[in-house]
């Protein structure tokens, strides 16, 4: 096989019927004998037409599982073609239909398939002898079928890279969403905080004179409870006490803590 690019080969499984002389003649009637055979054209070439046992060796190639030198049959080689040529089903050319491309008119494509150009990828790797078969204009279909296989391919790596881009989002905001949530029967520490407020020597507030109001009257029991035994630990809350209790409790604690740092 001369041909090397894949795309400018068109292979095709067919049932193929020789006769077998030797049984022939003992017989004395015609004797036929059916062969798995594969068809291969080449694109841009009219005149070669290889035919070839579909089970004989192809080529030679590295066993994937041993590294050793295998030989390929072309049933192997060319296997998507060969399973659909079992299954009975159309062995249609692999890669881009002729149909695809816009800028030809059927005439053209009809043209193309008697070919054996059947892909924009076959008419794209063009080139020599095969692109001269296309005529005046033959360079300009190739450069057009180029194009638009690079188009097609660009649209589909920004497609790939706007997909994965939306999917890193979504993690980082599960994420952050994580991190933000705080854990169950633990908030972050305020009494520190709250007592320095509740003293007047917080921040840059230091001038300002104490809040008489009760700075936990907004909280909810959860985070009142919490503080309360994150303030001092061993505290006794009551099951029974509602928020309004647990914020009176709260501020007392807040304003012993603020009184002993007053003496200190």
């Amino acid at each position: 096989m001369s041909e090397n690019n894949s795309s400018l080969t068109y292979p095709v499984f067919k049932m193929l019927s020789t006769q077998n002389d030797i049984e022939t003649r003992k017989k004395g009637r015609p004797v036929y004998d059916d062969q798995e055979v594969c068809e291969i054209r080449f694109s841009g070439n009219k005149q070669t037409v290889g035919v070839f046992p579909a089970h004989e060796m192809c080529e030679w190639a590295d066993d994937p599982l041993t590294q050793e030198r295998t030989r390929i049959t072309y049933a192997q080689k060319f296997n998507e073609q060969y399973m659909r040529f079992k299954n009975g089903e159309a062995q249609a050319a692999h890669g881009t239909p002729l149909e695809e491309l816009a800028f030809l008119t059927q005439g053209k494509r009809l043209e193309l398939k008697a070919l054996n150009i059947h892909t924009a990828e076959a008419l794209a790797a063009l080139d020599g002898n095969p692109l001269k078969m296309l005529g005046m204009n033959g360079r300009e279909l190739k450069t057009q079928a180029q194009l638009y296989l690079d188009s097609a391919t660009r649209q589909n790596d920004a497609m790939s890279i706007a997909a994965e881009n939306a999917r890193l989002k979504k993690r980082l905001a599960e994420l952050e969403g994580k991190s933000n949530t705080p854990k169950k029967g633990s908030t972050p520490k305020k009494s520190e905080k709250v007592a320095a407020e509740a003293d007047g020597s917080g921040g840059d507030e230091t001038d300002k004179p104490a809040e008489t109001e009760n700075p936990f009257s907004d909280w909810d029991a959860e985070d009142l409870a919490a503080w309360i035994v994150d303030a001092e630990p061993g505290y006794e809350i009551d099951g029974r006490w509602g928020r309004e209790t647990l914020a009176e409790k709260a501020k007392e604690l807040n304003d012993k803590i603020a009184a002993a740092k007053a003496k200190g």
